[in-house]
């Protein structure tokens, strides 16, 4: 089964689900099948996310580092995780991960920055994801009424 077979499929077992998880991943999955779309998203590492507080390790550029921590939803459909003999409960759980992270990387970013001396990549993380809602082929269009930054 393709990438596309498989966001079809995460469509389907989405349907009717009206949680706000349910609603961004339709939004994510809608958003993936037109391949003209930006499918990276922070994902990864969340533990190495928290602990850039005092910078970068040496040599590492924040590009690179974002490049580190980015996953990519299409690529993702395609392993084992999404695997066809999943029933349609499992696939839906996995259906709602891409959610669930993006929402957690948000809500994290969110909080530190609003502290006191929030350190500069997180700064920096969390203005790329404020960017991105601005723009329509990134992922994070889809959550331009999630956590509105005021």
């Amino acid at each position: 089964m393709s990438w596309q077979d498989r966001a079809a499929r995460a469509l389907r077992v989405l349907d009717g689900d009206s949680s706000g998880n349910g609603d961004h991943s339709r939004q994510i999955f809608n958003h993936v099948l037109n391949e003209s779309n930006r499918d990276d998203y922070i994902s990864r590492d969340f533990f190495n996310v928290q602990q850039t507080a005092g910078g970068l390790p040496e040599g590492v550029s924040f590009d690179q580092f974002v490049g580190l921590v980015a996953g990519h939803v299409r690529n993702e459909l395609e392993g084992s995780g999404f695997g066809d003999e999943l029933s349609d409960a499992d696939f839906r759980s996995a259906a709602l991960s891409f959610d669930e992270t993006i929402r957690q990387h948000i809500r994290f970013l969110n909080g530190v920055v609003h502290q006191a001396a929030p350190g500069e990549v997180h700064l920096n993380l969390w203005d790329l994801i404020l960017r991105s809602r601005d723009d329509n082929a990134s992922i994070y269009s889809c959550y331009r009424d999630f956590l509105v930054d005021a």
